[in-house]
């Protein structure tokens, strides 16, 4: 059976506070008008292809992850900060990989000493 490949690819700097989650299948490189711009490919739980456009924070986070990982990532925003070129506003992002382990219940967690 065929199924419709998705080609498009979200930027996450438009949607502040949103999360997205996959898993972390590879990335690829395309040229656009400005110069060269990575993809980063996820899955998501359906198995359906999804793209990110990258950006220097991002980047940096995901060329460290082994693929098939689980993913998941937040845009933070900007943030003012001293950069080679002098102070700047730099898209941040937390980027969150699953280890596997169970998630604790709410109030159901390690066992305090007190």
């Amino acid at each position: 059976m065929y199924h419709e490949v998705n080609t498009t690819a979200i930027d996450i700097k438009k949607h502040k506070g949103e999360s997205y989650a996959g898993t972390f299948k590879g990335s690829h490189e395309i040229t656009t008008k400005i110069g060269k711009q990575v993809i980063w490919e996820f899955a998501d739980e359906a198995g359906l292809s999804f793209g990110v456009y990258g950006f220097t924070n991002l980047n940096r986070a995901l060329e460290t992850i082994p693929t098939d990982s689980q993913v998941r990532m937040t845009y933070l925003g900007t943030e003012n900060v001293k950069t080679k070129y002098g102070q700047k506003d730099v898209h941040m992002v937390k980027v969150e990989v699953d280890d596997g382990a169970e998630e604790p219940e709410p109030g159901k967690g390690k066992d305090l000493p007190f």
